[in-house]
């Protein structure tokens, strides 16, 4: 590696490590693990994951297609299948639907899911038009705990325990599910699941859960979520001083963080149905999540292909927009 790389690279994840320091108070978790024994059945429901057909939901959609540059766009709801583990006011998932004409029957799609702390669609429409401009559709669903999905307290996107954050994670992976399930039934042939960072762990996830073949590219996500909770950047976030409550000491806290974590692991299930339609896109200096993981993940998907990106969690999410868009296009082309 010459000095300039090495610059850059240092520069790529310097990046991440102040994103991370700037996040200051308030903090993610600020009142800790939150009622144990709803953790405890949250992390009983992960465990409990395997192939299953997805849950039937009635589409509410909310107006004609309205026209946009280079497309259509509308919206819609939906009472979530996990609506039994979220608080009131998170039940209804909202959808942002983008498509280059006004019947989906026919053409490809993918489903869009949010990065941590991704309220709203705003972040997401530029890939959405880019796949709309290669005659795909995109759906971008909103997280519960998110946006117009808030509960009542919550401030911003910060979770306020880390059962809420198991709450989302679980019912954002049956929401994909359920989407990805009804996508179908509108008739498109073939079908994608993709996210950056926490999205693209919830689409590794909602294609294990899937019995058919998905088109799968998860972008900045590996095969498991315990080191990026609680070791690396995201994990300064936390509120530890809340979290070590009840415990000996913050070592014993993130040790019980990293219990929960446990299942939270793709290599627990079997690879995607269609593991040569699953690309893997990740940067080389993310501070986020780490290279070993994303290489464990590649190496559990046999077929699976693993892009690298020369930059960082951040960079790699806002300048490398071409390879985003180019990976799911591709994708979904080797889906038979």
């Amino acid at each position: 590696m010459t000095l300039g790389d090495r610059v850059r690279a240092a520069l790529h994840g310097w990046t991440d490590d102040v994103v991370a320091g700037l996040a200051g108070r308030p903090r993610l978790f600020a009142e800790g693990f939150g009622d144990r024994e709803v953790l405890a059945r949250l992390v009983r429901r992960v465990e409990g994951y395997g192939p299953r057909a997805p849950s039937p939901i009635t589409m509410r959609w909310h107006g004609p297609w309205a026209a946009t540059d280079g497309g259509f766009v509308r919206t819609s709801s939906f009472t979530s299948p996990a609506a039994e583990i979220l608080p009131r006011g998170t039940h209804d998932a909202l959808l942002q639907w983008h498509a280059p004409r006004r019947e989906l029957a026919g053409l490809p799609a993918c489903l869009l899911l949010a990065a941590t702390g991704e309220e709203g669609f705003a972040l997401r429409r530029r890939l959405a038009a880019a796949l709309v401009a290669r005659g795909v559709a995109a759906v971008m669903l909103e997280n519960p705990f998110y946006g117009r999905r808030r509960p009542p307290g919550q401030v911003l996107a910060l979770l306020r325990t880390v059962a809420d954050q198991f709450a989302m994670n679980t019912a954002t992976v049956d929401e994909a599910h359920a989407v990805v399930g009804h996508l179908r039934e509108l008739g498109c042939p073939r079908i994608a699941v993709s996210g950056y960072s926490q999205g693209g762990m919830m689409a590794v996830f909602t294609a294990a859960l899937t019995p058919w073949p998905l088109a799968t590219i998860p972008r900045a996500a590996g095969a498991a979520a315990g080191s990026i909770f609680t070791e690396d950047a995201l994990a300064r976030r936390f509120a530890w001083d809340r979290l070590r409550e009840g415990f000996a000491d913050e070592a014993a806290a993130r040790r019980f963080f990293a219990e929960c974590l446990a299942p939270v692991d793709a290599r627990r299930f079997a690879p995607p149905c269609a593991p040569q339609a699953a690309i893997l896109l990740a940067s080389r200096h993310d501070r986020f999540v780490r290279a070993k993981d994303v290489v464990a993940l590649h190496a559990h998907w046999p077929g699976a292909e693993l892009r690298w990106l020369e930059a960082g969690h951040l960079t790699g999410a806002v300048m490398h927009g071409a390879e985003h868009a180019d990976a799911i296009v591709d994708a979904l082309a080797r889906l038979v």
